[in-house]
């Protein structure tokens, strides 16, 4: 099952993941929550903002993640249940929808969890001013908020991932160096 090889691939990069339930993994990076949903179903069951509240813990949620044969479909359905609630009812939730196939699971599984990481670098800590200036505002150095080195399945070899952003404007960068 997908949710077993998150719980797996997390522990490997040494982020500690809690299971919710059967199909929802939550990890946690700093104060940056990840949801990982991985559906056993074709089509959710859930055609309400609450019971999505209740089944995905989406308010509690930065990032969630879709593990699924056809995860694209199932992004497009929470963002329209997402932007309904926002449109009847005025309720917003800040939360980032990703998806991932179960076909490319462990390189898909890599990409997720780097982009759900920019999308809120301040999250993941108090961050180190670099060397580097901010390329959209020049005005600010940006800051290195998580420098982790890994073995990527992506590349097939060793790399060194930082995440940085800019207090300034919002600016916000992944950059993955080639070790070997």
């Amino acid at each position: 099952m997908e949710c077993n090889a998150v719980v797996e691939y997390l522990g490997e990069r040494g982020i500690y993941a809690e299971r919710k339930w059967v199909e929802l993994v939550v990890a946690s990076v700093g104060a940056l929550r990840i949801g990982f949903w991985c559906p056993r179903e074709e089509f959710p069951t859930f055609d309400d903002i609450d019971d999505l509240k209740k089944s995905l813990y989406i308010d509690s949620l930065d990032v969630l993640v879709v593990v699924s044969y056809r995860p694209y479909v199932l992004v497009d359905y929470l963002s329209s249940l997402l932007e309904r609630a926002h449109r009847w009812y005025g309720v917003q939730f800040d939360v980032k929808l990703l998806g991932v196939s179960s076909v490319d699971l462990e390189t898909g599984l890599e990409e997720a969890l780097g982009r759900a990481m920019v999308e809120k670098p301040h999250k993941l800590g108090g961050g180190v001013k670099s060397e580097y200036r901010c390329p959209q505002c020049t005005k600010e150095y940006l800051y290195l908020y998580r420098q982790e080195r890994y073995f990527s399945r992506k590349y097939r070899g060793r790399v060194v991932e930082s995440i940085y952003g800019c207090p300034a404007c919002s600016f916000r960068a992944r950059r993955v160096e080639l070790l070997d």
